[in-house]
C-alpha cells in the first residue's frame, strides 16, 4: 500500500500537501479541533492541536485555527483580525502586501491592512464577505466589479516572476506527484507538462504588471458592495496571463466540482476575456498559462483526499483541451 493511500484513510482527513519528509496533513479531529502532522512510511505523527515543531505554540485565543499545514503556516481568524504564523519572511510579506496593497486600492479594491508583524508572523484587519468560489452562482457581481476594477499597472517594487519561474513551479509539482505516486504514470501529462513549460519559457519581450501570483476565486472576497483582494503574500511584477488564467481555471474547476452552473461559468470567462483584452498580453501567452494552470491543478489536488470523486474527470478536461490547442 503506497503512501498516499494511507493518507486518504486517514479518519477526519481534510488536506494533504507534500513534504520533504512524507506528506503533511491537516484532518479535524474528534473534538472538532484542527490538527497538524506528517505521514511517513513509518506512520503518522500528529502534532497537538495549534503546536507546530517549526512554528511553535499558535496562539488561538478567541478566535479559530482555519489553516494549519505542517511545519510551514498556520492561519488564526478572529472577529476583526486574522493572523498569519509561518516559518520565516514576515517583513518580506509585509512589505509585498504594502506595495501590491497600494496598487490595488488605486483600483477601488479592498485590501487588509498589516497592524502588526515579525518575522514568523503577521496580523491583518479582517476583510468582509465571502469568497467568489464559495458564493458560486450568488458572486457574478463580484466578478464584474473585479473585470471593472482591472488594470495593467506595470511599475511597482516588486520581484519578477517570468515563465521560466512558472515552468518550474510546475515541474516540482509533478515531480512531487511523481514521488508520491499520487496519480500514476500517464505519458499523457508528462508529454503536457513538458509542452507546455516549452511555451511558457518563450516570454521573450514580454509585459509584466503588478500580478498576486496566486490568484483564485478564494482569494477575492465579495460583500455584495465591495470587492477584497487577501493573501498578497507573493505578489510580483508577472505576465498578466498569470492571474488572469490562474482565476479562468479555478472557475473551470468549480463548474466541474458543481458550484458553479455552466452559465455562470461562461460570464467569468467573458469578465476575463473583457480584461484580458486590455492587457499587455497573446492569444498564444494566455493560452500556456491557462494550461499551466489547469495541469498544477491536478498535481495539487491528487493529495487531496476530497478530490478523489472527480480528479479523474478534470485530468481529462485538462489534457483534452490542452490537445485541442495543437
Amino acid at each position: 500500500m503506497s503512501l498516499i493511500t494511507d493518507v486518504r484513510s486517514i479518519e477526519g482527513i481534510k488536506r494533504a500537501w507534500p513534504a520533504r519528509a512524507g506528506i503533511a496533513v491537516e484532518l479535524v479531529d474528534r473534538r472538532g479541533r484542527l490538527r497538524a502532522g506528517l505521514a511517513t512510511d513509518a506512520g503518522v505523527a500528529m502534532s497537538l492541536y495549534a503546536c507546530d515543531p517549526v512554528l511553535g505554540t499558535i496562539p488561538v485565543g478567541e478566535g479559530e485555527l482555519v489553516v494549519h499545514r505542517h511545519a510551514r503556516r498556520a492561519v488564526v481568524v478572529a472577529d476583526r483580525f486574522v493572523t498569519k504564523h509561518v516559518r520565516k519572511g514576515g517583513e518580506r510579506i509585509a512589505c509585498n502586501t504594502a506595495v501590491a496593497g497600494r496598487i490595488y486600492r488605486s483600483w477601488g479594491l479592498a485590501v487588509a491592512d498589516v497592524t502588526d508583524w515579525s518575522s514568523t508572523a503577521l496580523t491583518y484587519t479582517r476583510l468582509p464577505g465571502r469568497s467568489l468560489g464559495d458564493l458560486g452562482d450568488e458572486g457574478l457581481d463580484g466578478w464584474k466589479a473585479l473585470a471593472r476594477a482591472w488594470q495593467p499597472t506595470r511599475d511597482a517594487a516588486l520581484e519578477p516572476h517570468t515563465g521560466a519561474h512558472e515552468a518550474r513551479i510546475l515541474a516540482r509539482w509533478a515531480e512531487q506527484a511523481r514521488i508520491s505516486d499520487t496519480i500514476g504514470e500517464d505519458p499523457r501529462i508528462t508529454e503536457a507538462v513538458l509542452d507546455v513549460s516549452a511555451r511558457l519559457i518563450e516570454d521573450i519581450d514580454t509585459t509584466h504588471v503588478v500580478s498576486h501570483a496566486d490568484l483564485h476565486d478564494g482569494q477575492l472576497l465579495w460583500d455584495g458592495t465591495s470587492l477584497g483582494v487577501i493573501d498578497l503574500d507573493g505578489a510580483r511584477m508577472a505576465e498578466p496571463a498569470l492571474d488572469l488564467m490562474n482565476l479562468r481555471a479555478h472557475a473551470e474547476l468549480h463548474h466541474l466540482r458543481g458550484p458553479l452552473s455552466a452559465h455562470s461559468l461562461d460570464v467569468v470567462i467573458g469578465h476575463i476575456d473583457d480584461v484580458a483584452s486590455r492587457m499587455p498580453t497573446t492569444r498564444a501567452r494566455l493560452e500556456a498559462y491557462l494550461q499551466a494552470s489547469r495541469l498544477r491543478l491536478i498535481f495539487v489536488h491528487s493529495f487531496r483526499p476530497g478530490a478523489s470523486s472527480w480528479l479523474g474527470e478534470w485530468m481529462d478536461h485538462a489534457l483534452s483541451a490542452h490537445s485541442s490547442t495543437h
